[in-house]
C-alpha cells in the first residue's frame, strides 16, 4: 500500500527576490554522487545559476561543501542507509518564502520517493515562482503509485495562480507514466521545454528528465553530457513572460 506524508515550512515572507527578467535553471540527478568528478561537474554547472534541482543528492559534506556557505538549501529526505541519506535537493540564491515535502514510497523497495517544492519571491510582481523538484516512483508494474505521486503535485499546483517551474528525473520510461504527466502539464498550462541538442537518458526509448515551465519564457536551454552520472543534466536561461530580457 502506498503511503504519503506532506510537511510544509513557511519562512519570512521579506525573503529576497528572484529576478524575473532572468532566471538561470539546472536540473540533475547526480546518482548519489557514485561516480568520479561529480563535485567538480556540478561545481561548474551551477556556477551562475540562480536555481538548482538535483536529484539523488546526498546529505553530505562531499555535496554541501561544494557551495557557498550564502546559498539557501531545501532537502526531502527521502532513503537512508547505515552510511547515507539520499533525496531531492533544491539550492536558490533567495531564500524561498514556501517549502513543502511531499513523499511517496516505492511499493516494491519500501523506499521512499521525495518531492520537493519551494517557492520564490519575483521582482517587481507579486506574483510567487513555484520550483517543483521530483524524484518520481520507479519500480511499479502498473502506473497507480506513479499517478498518486502526480496527484500529490497537481493538489499544490492548484492553488498557485502564477510561474511554476515543474522538473526532475519523473521516471517516465512507459508511454503511459508520460501520459499521466502530459495530462497534468495540460491542466496546468505548463509547457515542456525543448532541446536542440538532446542528451537527456532515455529508456526504451522514452525520455527520463523534464522541465515544463508556466509563464516563463525560455531564452535559451542545454544539456550536458557527463560522465559523472547516468543522467545529463539540463539547464534554462528563463524570464517572466511578459518581463524584458
Amino acid at each position: 500500500m502506498l503511503q504519503k506524508s506532506r510537511s510544509v515550512t513557511t519562512v519570512d515572507s521579506k525573503a529576497s527576490e528572484l529576478d524575473a527578467a532572468c532566471i538561470n535553471f539546472l536540473c540533475w540527478n547526480i546518482k548519489k554522487g557514485l561516480k568520479p568528478n561529480w563535485q567538480e561537474d556540478l561545481l561548474d554547472l551551477a556556477r551562475g545559476k540562480d536555481l538548482v534541482v538535483i536529484q539523488e543528492a546526498v546529505l553530505h559534506s562531499d555535496l554541501t561543501e561544494v557551495f557557498d556557505e550564502s546559498l539557501h538549501w531545501s532537502f526531502a529526505k527521502g532513503y537512508k542507509t547505515k552510511k547515507r541519506t539520499t533525496g531531492v535537493m533544491t539550492i536558490s540564491k533567495h531564500e524561498p518564502v514556501k517549502r513543502h515535502h511531499l513523499t511517496c514510497w516505492e511499493p516494491w523497495l519500501a523506499t521512499p520517493k521525495c518531492t520537493n517544492i519551494t517557492e520564490y519571491a519575483l521582482s517587481d510582481t507579486e506574483e510567487t515562482l513555484i520550483v517543483v523538484n521530483i524524484h518520481a516512483i520507479n519500480f511499479t508494474l502498473g502506473v497507480k503509485q506513479f499517478r498518486k505521486q502526480i496527484d500529490k503535485v497537481r493538489k499544490v499546483l492548484a492553488k498557485h495562480n502564477g510561474p511554476i517551474i515543474l522538473s526532475g528525473d519523473f521516471n517516465t520510461w512507459r508511454k503511459k507514466r508520460m501520459k499521466i504527466l502530459e495530462a497534468l502539464a495540460m491542466e496546468h498550462d505548463l509547457d515542456a521545454l525543448s532541446f536542440q541538442e538532446d542528451h537527456r537518458k532515455t529508456m526504451f526509448g522514452q525520455l527520463l528528465d523534464h522541465i515544463y515551465v508556466r509563464s516563463l519564457t525560455p531564452e535559451s536551454t542545454d544539456t550536458h553530457h557527463v560522465k559523472s552520472s547516468d543522467h545529463n543534466p539540463l539547464s534554462a536561461e528563463l524570464r517572466l513572460s511578459w518581463s524584458l530580457a
